[in-house]
């Protein structure tokens, strides 16, 4: 860890402060959300302020600033914005509370695959022992989202406690002492093979009636949606006039966005739904 050199800034002390590094300074005020801090190494007329807002404080979590600093006590903090045109600089304090896990965080990069041993599963995500993190820690997470491109009910159909995983690094977040991994991320888009198959026709089930269309599952992992007006040759107000939830329909595929994980289909002229709209419907 390298701390910023002392510097006087006396033309603009902004100038001498760098997103990423290391300051010092004493608590002059506590509110209830934030905390400010006149920081060191300044000697002009005006102090110069940093913010630390309570989240940034520590990584435990406390009913009130107060419960975690005092008015006069020095902080340790990383800086992480840096407001010229309001005068101050945003802190983090949780980002220097622990310094092995500081340099632990620091080893990482963005994109870097890295392996750990899930540790807890819950249904917004999954925390994982990442390999040489601090002992006693548990520094990963991965979203649900991001666990795999399959459609899931919730991630304990995909990992369980215990199991090793390797994902790629997707975001290393200091002042939260948080890894995001995604396992997605290493695994091949069921999209991708469908942009060879632009204009060609395949078989599908719905698996959802929309007032303005249907979704349609192709394969595991991959649904398109057919709105109201490729539904049919003839215009369509109520899908459910035409498809059911269950049914098998043939459509043709219209687009690939992998951007936006979207797959345009059509089922107009497609056999499978050639019957009047009007057509009662069993049940209706």
């Amino acid at each position: 860890m390298t701390d910023a050199p002392l510097q006087d800034g006396a033309n603009n002390p902004f100038d001498a402060i760098r997103a990423g590094e290391i300051r010092t300074g004493r608590v002059v005020n506590i509110s209830d959300h934030e905390v400010l801090v006149e920081m060191d190494g300044f000697s002009g007329a005006k102090p110069v302020t940093a913010r630390i807002l309570s989240r940034d404080l520590s990584l435990h979590l406390s009913e009130h600033p107060s419960k975690v600093v005092g008015i006069g006590q020095r902080l340790t903090f990383e800086v992480f914005e840096i407001d010229r045109e309001h005068e101050y600089v945003w802190g983090s304090a949780s980002a220097c509370e622990d310094l092995a896990l500081r340099d632990f965080l620091l080893s990482l990069r963005r994109g870097a695959i890295h392996r750990g041993r899930v540790r807890s599963v819950h249904t917004y995500g999954v925390f994982v022992n990442l390999d040489d993190e601090p002992d006693g820690l548990c520094t990963g997470f991965i979203r649900g989202p991001e666990l795999t491109w399959a459609w899931i009910n919730e991630p304990a159909d995909v990992v369980t406690v215990g199991q090793p995983v390797v994902g790629e690094i997707l975001d290393v977040n200091r002042r939260r002492g948080q890894v995001q991994l995604s396992l997605k991320a290493l695994q091949t888009n069921p999209l991708v093979p469908f942009r060879e198959r632009i204009g060609q026709t395949a078989v599908g089930r719905v698996t959802t009636l929309l007032s303005f269309g249907a979704v349609v599952r192709l394969a595991e992992g991959v649904e398109g949606f057919v709105h109201n007006t490729e539904l049919a040759d003839a215009p369509v107000d109520d899908p459910a006039r035409i498809v059911r939830e269950g049914d098998e329909i043939t459509v043709r595929i219209v687009a690939v966005d992998l951007a936006r994980q979207r797959l345009s289909l059509s089922a107009r002229s497609c056999r499978t739904l050639e019957r009047q709209t009007d057509e009662p419907r069993p049940g209706r």
